[in-house]
């Protein structure tokens, strides 16, 4: 029986946004006889549990917190000189280092910010092949300029290769003269985002319109945009009813709070709901005639999109980042300037006022949606870069018998960090070729 590789996803953070929901779909569908998955995450949350119960072997390896919990906006000037947090994250990366050595693994692939630096040394110390999947725009809009830079110096040094999200990940990471360095693949989507669709525009207007946004609340996902242009649409008199899905993760309550502080002001009590984190967005949003993606800085390839695609439900979204690419360029959903109320108030009364152009939108972004952001289409893409990368000296370095054919894995659950441990078997267990790597 051929032996599984070992590849290791490196993800710092264990809430459950968007790049971890994308992580469980990418492992979800990968070949189990080829590749096994192991998940490290750097704290204790949701998404430690989320990939728990679904029978990944999953392990938590705490990152000290002021550096697990540093935010983008504090990484400039001398920050990333300060005695403390650089000797707490070089004790992290040896930490990570003899995971990797100790689990055999054969491939690291990171998957946030935090996770491409500490992982992606750690990786380099033990010559394990690196992949870089970058879900996050190295722009300024993004990173303080020191960070910036660093992070576009090491995306070119330190993985042996970068997998983008979209072009536009690509061209802010390496440039515009090296964009084939990556490998872009977009997102993907469970299954059941693809069936029950929303039934198709009709074309007669609606009594009232629904129009919803999706995302954490922070100033850059644009919620005050679509605020801004939901009150100018009531003003001008259509009947619209607006929904906003999320809640602030990141010490954004602030801004949270000034949101609703506009809606009590501008009277829009009767129009506007927030309605938080709801467990079914795809489910939500068939119920919506038109959904806005409205932020103000390059987003990379937000999954709400892709998921009213596959629902046929229309989309107006912001024209930077990876959303123009999602909808070919206007061709399957409409296009706005970045952090533009009026224009946004705009796009939405032209979609009211053209049936046909609804039509055209909900069933061209349906069509591209089937044939490019499957879960599975996802995997295939991914794994071929792992194999491209591998190296199978690597392979040398085994040290736990048990991954060999004739031998079975000894779990205990670890109390202290929340990890899963495993314990080598006897000597009479281990298979030949496993031997010389245990001593």
């Amino acid at each position: 029986m051929k032996r599984a590789r070992v590849v290791c996803f490196v993800n710092h953070t264990a809430v459950t946004g968007g790049a971890e929901f994308a992580l469980s779909r990418l492992v979800a569908g990968m070949d189990r006889s080829q590749w096994h998955p192991v998940v490290v995450f750097g704290e204790e949350g949701p998404a430690v549990e989320l990939f728990r119960k679904r029978g990944v072997e999953t392990y938590v390896l705490p990152i000290p917190a002021h550096v697990g919990k540093a935010r983008r906006n504090s990484l400039a000037g001398n920050a990333w000189m300060r005695p403390k947090a650089a000797w707490d994250a070089c004790a992290y990366v040896l930490k990570l280092a003899s995971f990797f050595r100790t689990r055999a693994v054969e491939i690291v692939h990171t998957n946030s910010m935090k996770a491409h630096l500490l992982g992606g040394l750690a990786a380099r110390m033990c010559r394990i092949p690196l992949a870089w999947h970058l879900r996050d725009c190295l722009h300024p809009a993004h990173l303080p300029q020191t960070a910036l830079r660093v992070m576009r110096s090491l995306a070119r040094t330190l993985p042996n290769r970068v997998i983008t999200v979209s072009k536009s990940v690509a061209k802010d990471a390496l440039g515009a003269k090296d964009p084939q360095r990556a490998e872009v693949v977009y997102d993907g989507l469970d299954p059941d985002c693809f069936e029950n669709p929303a039934p198709p525009p009709s074309f007669y207007p609606p009594p009232v319109w629904r129009v919803g946004i999706v995302g954490r609340f922070a100033p850059w996902k644009g919620q005050h945009v679509f605020l801004e242009a939901a009150a100018k649409l009531i003003q001008r008199g259509h009947r619209v009813q607006f929904e906003l899905l999320g809640a602030p993760l990141f010490g954004e309550d602030a801004y949270a709070a000034r949101l609703q502080q506009f809606v009590d002001a501008t009277a829009l009590q009767t129009h506007v709901s927030f309605s938080g984190f709801v467990p079914d967005v795809p489910q939500r949003i068939r119920s919506w005639h038109v959904l806005v993606h409205a932020s103000t800085a390059p987003d990379p390839c937000p999954n709400v999109v892709l998921e009213a695609m596959a629902a046929g439900i229309p989309v107006v979204g912001s024209d930077g980042g990876g959303v123009p690419e999602l909808l070919d360029e206007g061709r399957c959903g409409g296009l706005f300037p970045m952090d533009d109320p009026n224009a946004l108030c705009q796009q939405l009364e032209h979609i009211f006022a053209q049936p046909l152009l609804r039509s055209e939108y909900a069933l061209k972004g349906r069509q591209r949606a089937l044939s490019l952001f499957c879960s599975d289409r996802v995997a295939a893409e991914v794994s071929a870069v792992w194999d491209a990368i591998y190296d199978p000296n690597v392979y040398k370095r085994r040290r736990w018998a048990w991954m060999e054919d004739d031998c079975v894995p000894v779990k205990r659950h670890s109390t202290t960090t929340g990890a899963r441990d495993f314990v080598e078997p006897a000597p009479s267990q281990k298979s030949e070729e496993a031997m010389p790597a245990a001593q």
